[in-house]
């Protein structure tokens, strides 16, 4: 028979491995927490770091605006990647100061300006397309739009001079030309037959052409 000594002693050396193995899962543990806590913070580090880097913008597509003047129908239509804005009644070179006809691109705008060559007639919303100094510009001449009657310029009335002015100002010069038709010598292309060769793409067929003149057709 076991004393009571030696049931205490027996049971105290039992009792003390389990208390070290304790001690020992206990320990891993409380090594663990500092190497999470470090995890995080470098995930929250590389989250800031990759919001500070610039993002790159994305690049909005070029847009094209076409303003084709007819000289025969008097007429201004004005087109922006492909699709029909405005058609407006315009006066175009009467006999003796024509408008210079074919392809051109805008070099400068002055929304205020006063001709030196005609007495310092006003120009309102200027838009020039050619060296010798013809331009789209405001008349207030307005009783006149519908016919010949400028002196080589492109006439509009004042309110569309500015719609215009506006649209090409936010499409920019270099995203616009100005086409002219209408002459004797381009065969007097009416407006369905005029087409736009600066920004013509590529495999677009040139067909549905309708002259004023067919008897000058060529095969």
């Amino acid at each position: 028979m076991f004393t009571r000594r030696q049931l205490f002693l027996a049971i105290s050396v039992l009792a003390v491995p389990t208390a070290a193995h304790a001690a020992t899962k206990v320990a891993p543990e409380l090594e663990k927490k500092p190497a999470v806590k470090k995890a995080v913070a470098k995930k929250e580090t590389a989250k800031k770091a990759a919001a500070k880097k610039p993002q790159p913008k994305k690049v909005a597509a070029r847009k094209r605006l076409i303003i084709n003047i007819n000289k025969v129908s008097q007429k201004m239509t004005v087109s922006l990647d492909g699709s029909t804005k405005y058609s407006w009644p315009i006066s175009t070179g009467a006999p003796g100061y024509d408008t210079p006809s074919g392809n051109f691109r805008p070099f400068r705008m002055e929304e205020e300006h006063f001709s030196k060559e005609w007495d310092d007639a006003p120009m309102p919303f200027s838009i020039f397309f050619t060296g010798e100094g013809h331009a789209v510009h405001g008349s207030y001449h307005v009783k006149s739009l519908g016919r010949r009657a400028s002196h080589g310029c492109v006439r509009l009335h004042p309110d569309n001079a500015a719609t215009l002015f506006a649209l090409v100002q936010q499409t920019g010069m270099s995203n616009t030309a100005v086409i002219v038709k209408g002459g004797f010598f381009d065969f007097g292309y009416d407006e369905k037959g005029s087409r736009g060769k600066l920004f013509a793409r590529e495999g677009e067929q040139r067909k549905g052409k309708r002259r004023l003149f067919p008897w000058l057709e060529r095969d």
